[in-house]
This record gives structure tokens, sequence and C-alpha cells, in this order.
């Protein structure tokens, strides 16, 4: 059976402390579905879409089991997430 979720994508502000990173705050930039098993690659489509691009290998997709953030490899520092939005 094939899933389908709705999310929505945000913008991160993240900001570091001694225990890592956190979001000081996010903004919206729309919403998708993922429809599939594939959430992460429809997240990077998602992106693709807003003309959101990273560097083949500067950026990794992390997964919380809940919500998906592309992260920068080097520092590990979130810049987008997606959130599922419960409907």
């Amino acid at each position: 059976m094939r899933t389908k979720t709705e999310y929505e994508i945000r913008q991160i502000d993240a900001m570091r402390d001694e225990t890592g990173w956190y979001w000081n705050t996010s903004y919206s930039l729309g919403c998708y579905e993922a429809i599939g098993a594939d959430h992460k690659r429809s997240f990077l489509r998602a992106l693709h879409r807003l003309g959101i691009m990273c560097k083949r290998g500067a950026c990794r997709v992390e997964f919380d089991g809940d919500v998906y953030e592309l992260v920068e490899r080097t520092s590990g520092m979130p810049m987008f997430a997606a959130i599922p939005t419960g409907r």
C-alpha cells in the first residue's frame, strides 16, 4: 500500500551552543505531498522545485523519526526541514 503524507517545508535559522545545533526560528516555504515509500527523495524534489539545490556531497538528509532535515555535512547545521502537517 502506498502511503501519502503532507509535509510543510521550513527554512531554519539555527544557532549553536555547547550541546549542538538548535532551531532559533523557522520560516514556512510551502507544503508538498510525499506519496510512496521514499519520503527523503520527495523532500529533496520539493526543495528542488523551490529552486533550492545543494552541491553533491555538501549536504545530507537526517530523519529523527518524524522530521526530515537537510543539514550541512561539515558543520551539521540544519538549513531546511520537512515537518508532517497531520493532514
